[in-house]
């Protein structure tokens, strides 16, 4: 039997399981907390009184982890590691200040460093054990309802399922008409939206979610009047899918009744082209020492296993529309054009294949034996930690695109020139290969108009992820 399983065998229980899972993750934050000063003071031998170490220091960073919302609502995993960041950030300037103007314990200035380094890994790794032992295990899930049986509704459910921030056990959805046969066939459709009321009442469930955009207004706002006062949490996605996301602000105009959405374009500030040039230039100096005798073995591998040289490097559309010379380990045989063309001259569904993915997604002619395990851990694009270097490219960005590609892409080539292109990035980590050239093309431009920092990190943690489980390579 599972907490949440146990939890709802009684009302009591039932308002318990919002309280545990917040102590659970504050008791695991104050455990990793002692834990990073412990260490820290043995690193450096210093000494410093037991109080600070196992009350006063976990206590700080834990009101600035409240604070900064860690122990609140649901939220994305990659938000959660943010509040964690700033927490630590703010929560180490606090404890600084104390010790100048209350104390007279000294020690090096790389001990905090040090100390922040291993609380924000500690951290880390404790906010990611946790809550994968509670996704796995079923543990402290929030029963909602969704209002929406489309495809908006299959969006929202796919990323609460994938994402570690989220709990919640789907116990049904409402809809007039279900456009999904997928959700429609894997949940409950407990009957149409005029129903409402009626539903959530009889299931005690405190969060509702509206997935149902092309709603009519007038129907929407008689809706959201019935269930508000009825649930704890009721939330609603709007009809902005694609549209830019983060940095945005809400602003009431209350006398008028009207909500604005005040939406910024991030890589237009010039210090967010600095930060994201900073950010990849140091990942990229201590990720090539690190693999640096990888791509040795790997480069060998390759020399023995066909003829030709190691490295494979073609023109790609870079930032401003200029071209530039990408570097790769190659892995196809030298005369892989008139190979690929033969096949597809002679296979009518594969040639059906290349021209709406522009790849071949199964067996590929061209393809060395070396060459398929590179592509099978996308091992071949590591050579272009050398673009990142000299600066054609990013860790992360939109494809480096053929030039031949460019008319494909269309009016979307203006947007997605803006910045310099990425090793990683939305659509390898979103079925890499499994979506459309179409596809791709709308991932690019989104991210362009989406991007932060802290989405460049997410994209980097879901390449690692994608990489040991060989997700959608070919």
């Amino acid at each position: 039997m599972t907490l949440i399983e146990e939890s709802e065998n009684n009302s009591i229980g039932r308002k318990v399981r919002y309280y545990v899972a917040p102590l659970l993750f504050m008791t695991g934050d104050y455990v990793m907390l002692m834990l990073a000063g412990q260490l820290s003071i043995c690193l450096y031998d210093l000494s410093i009184a037991k109080t600070y170490i196992y009350l006063w220091l976990p206590i700080t960073f834990i009101i600035f982890l409240a604070q900064n919302k860690a122990y609140t609502a649901m939220y994305p995993f990659i938000y959660i590691i943010r509040s964690i960041f700033y927490a630590i950030s703010y929560g180490l300037f606090a404890c600084l200040v104390a010790i100048f103007f209350f104390t007279h314990w000294q020690a090096p200035r790389s001990f905090f460093a040090v100390f922040w380094l291993l609380a924000m890994v500690l951290l880390c790794l404790e906010r990611t054990s946790i809550s994968l032992w509670l996704k796995k295990g079923h543990h402290l899930y929030e029963k909602i309802i969704l209002i929406g049986a489309g495809r908006t509704a299959e969006r929202t459910l796919h990323f609460f399922k994938n994402d570690l921030g989220y709990r919640y056990q789907i116990i049904g959805l409402i809809d007039d008409n279900p456009l999904s046969a997928k959700l429609a066939n894997k949940y409950i459709i407990f009957g149409k939206v005029e129903k409402t009321e009626q539903i959530v009442r009889e299931h005690s469930c405190q969060t509702v979610i509206i997935t149902a955009p092309g709603m009519e207004i007038s129907k929407l706002q008689q809706l959201i009047n019935t269930v508000q006062p009825l649930v704890r949490n009721l939330s609603y996605v709007p009809d902005l899918i694609g549209m830019p996301m983060p940095g945005i602000e809400a602003q009431s105009l209350f006398s008028e009744e009207i909500l604005m959405l005040k939406m910024k374009n991030n890589l237009a500030v010039k210090r967010n082209r600095i930060y994201k040039r900073i950010f990849d230039f140091i990942l990229t100096i201590v990720g090539g020492i690190i693999i640096s005798p990888v791509m040795l073995v790997l480069a060998l591998y390759i020399k023995i296993d066909s003829e030709g040289n190691v490295f494979y490097n073609a023109e790609r559309i870079g930032k401003n529309g200029k071209t530039f010379r990408c570097y790769k380990f190659r892995s196809m045989y030298v005369n892989s054009d008139e190979i690929l063309q033969k096949y597809l001259n002679e296979n009518q569904a594969a040639a059906q294949e290349w021209k709406k993915y522009a790849k071949l997604r199964g067996y590929d002619p061209r393809v060395t034996k070396a060459g398929a395990w590179l592509r099978k851990y996308s091992l071949d694009e590591l050579p272009q930690i050398i673009n990142v270097l000299k600066g054609d490219m990013s860790l992360v960005g939109p494809r480096p695109y053929l030039p031949r590609e460019k008319k494909d892409i269309g009016k979307a080539v203006d947007v997605i020139t803006l910045t310099l292109p990425g090793i990683t990035g939305y659509w390898q980590v979103s079925g890499r290969n499994d979506v459309s050239f179409k596809e791709r093309v709308a991932m690019d431009t989104w991210y362009i108009r989406n991007w932060s920092l802290w989405l460049d990190i997410m994209y980097l943690a879901k390449t690692l992820q994608a990489v040991m489980f060989s997700k959608g390579a070919y």
